[in-house]
């Protein structure tokens, strides 16, 4: 859908670039095999839009203008409904799945208005309603307390060690980054994807990690206020 929608705004000068938050670059490799090579889409190995640009989830997106200039800041960028949302539960569905499902179904979202704002931004750029002032921006940006910044520090550390001394001295590390910043859910799913999926299959998104991190997706998101806090909804009034 990102491919599809940069091939519609590329002509007006628009460029949509995907990134990929992945330790592993051959999880990503198939996706941006798939968009090359009109599509631009990195990897972004250790996090680093976490802390310069404030992405703690995916899909998260930043606007960023032909100057340079942060136009508006990290928020949840999905352009399409998800199928999750409308989605039947069986009633024979596992209680601890259905608990999941229930939590996953209320993540909020604006996807629809969400595309028609970025396609508002390529045709009339900052006369767009939703281009904000760099005032604006740093408004609504997400604070950065000392805390985030030792959480950062936590997880790319830990990212060296996984690299260099194996996934067990890394996790000490990401433990710290976790508690320190609840609320960077690509620090969590890194850290846990890595203990719950196994070689060459397909990220796991149960991450019942308790054996490991003592918690799971389901647990972090429920003691975080529930599926409608997972996500940082654009204002687009």
């Amino acid at each position: 859908m990102w491919q599809e929608l940069h091939a519609e705004l590329e002509p007006k000068g628009t460029t949509v670039v995907t990134v990929a938050l992945d330790l592993d670059p051959e999880k990503a490799r198939p996706f941006i095999e798939a968009a090359s090579p009109t599509h631009p889409s990195l990897i972004d190995r250790h996090h680093h839009l976490d802390r310069s640009l404030g992405i703690v989830n995916v899909p998260m997106a930043v606007w960023i203008d032909e100057t340079g200039t942060l136009v508006r800041p990290a928020e949840a960028a999905s352009i399409k409904v998800s199928a999750m949302r409308s989605m039947e539960i069986p009633e024979d569905t596992p209680d601890r799945v259905k608990a999941l499902l229930t939590e996953a179904r209320k993540i909020p979202g604006r996807p629809e208005e969400y595309r028609a704002a970025i396609v508002d931004w390529a045709n009339k750029g900052a006369d767009s309603a939703f281009a904000l002032s760099p005032e604006e921006v740093i408004e609504r940006s997400q604070g950065r307390p000392i805390e985030h910044s030792e959480a950062a520090a936590s997880f790319e550390l830990g990212c060296h060690l996984y690299e260099t001394a194996g996934k067990d001295a890394a996790i000490p590390l990401w433990k710290r980054a976790h508690e320190l910043h609840r609320e960077n859910w690509t620090y969590k799913r890194q850290a846990w994807t890595l203990e719950t999926t196994a070689e060459g299959e397909p990220s796991d998104l149960f991450q019942e990690v308790g054996d490991v991190y003592g918690t799971s997706w389901l647990d972090d998101v429920v003691a975080l206020g529930g599926g409608e806090n997972y996500a940082i909804v654009p204002d687009l009034d």
